[in-house]
């Protein structure tokens, strides 16, 4: 048995996984009041959900932005902090098959990661990325709309009308324009008016940061011409109407992505094949 734990460890949720073999057994994600907390609790609850004990492990690997400042010796076992952009490139590439790709981990912000492997051997390069994100979502959303939890956001959205909240090309010009689209966005928010509802504005906001991600992460694949192999990673795109949004915009500018499931685990999974691999 070769059992690692591989851990994404945020201020407040630890999303994790256990790798048995290279096989993924078990997925956790836990949120509590810090990330030692959050971690130790991701942690137990993998070992819990699969009957092993902490001895059984023989290595953990944690990744993410806290994991600069984060100390578990407590636990007593083995472990080693993976970079984040690293574990994100594995991760997309392990959950999509593919063995080259350009890898968009949507959480807080943006990271876009250029990844491919050949055999055991790989290549990870950070591109770039944006601040939009889950962040943006959940701040815009406590400003407009009064809203403390995005998933309340992504509610209130499934009764959105676009129409009524974004000018569209086809208010300007009529109808489609070359390979644009009627309803393709022409400004984000120019049509807001008296008419506009709560639900308007929430589905106009995800639109929004969706079309942003999406176009940003259309051009950075396009400088490696990879702009028909993204893959989109983390909890936002494990959303259907955010993922809509993304998978549309792309089609518009010519790009095709893949949203691959457990999505949203993608990081921690690259973090323990990046033990896996050394």
């Amino acid at each position: 048995m070769m059992l690692i734990a591989g851990l994404d460890i945020g201020g407040s949720v630890t999303k994790g996984v256990l790798v048995d073999n290279e096989k993924i057994i078990a997925y956790s994600e836990v949120q509590a009041s810090d990330s030692i907390t959050s971690a130790l609790g991701c942690l137990g609850r993998l070992l819990a959900d699969t009957g092993m004990k902490i001895r059984d492990l023989r290595k953990i690997a944690l990744t993410g932005s806290i994991t600069r400042r984060l100390k578990l010796d407590m636990i007593e076992i083995d472990y080693r902090i993976v970079d984040e952009i690293e574990a994100i490139g594995l991760g997309g590439l392990y959950l999509s098959g593919k063995n080259e790709a350009i890898v968009v981990s949507v959480g807080t912000g943006t990271a876009i990661v250029y990844a491919r492997r050949y055999g055991k051997e790989y290549s990870v390069e950070h591109l770039g990325g944006t601040g939009v994100g889950g962040g943006t979502i959940a701040g815009l959303g406590k400003l407009l709309l009064k809203k403390e939890y995005p998933s309340n956001i992504f509610k209130e959205a499934l009764g959105g009308d676009l129409s009524r909240v974004n000018l569209q090309v086809r208010d300007i010009v009529g109808g489609p324009i070359g390979r644009i689209p009627a309803e393709a966005t022409a400004s984000n928010f120019g049509k807001v008016g008296d008419e506009t509802r709560s639900e308007d504005i929430a589905l106009g906001l995800i639109t929004m940061i969706a079309e942003v991600i999406a176009t940003v992460a259309y051009f950075a694949a396009k400088q490696k011409s990879l702009e028909e192999n993204i893959i989109f990673v983390g909890k936002l795109p494990s959303q259907e109407i955010f993922s809509k949004r993304l998978l549309d915009t792309l089609n518009v500018l010519g790009g095709k992505a893949v949203i691959p499931k457990n999505a949203e685990y993608a990081t921690a999974i690259g973090a323990a094949k990046a033990l896996i691999d050394s």
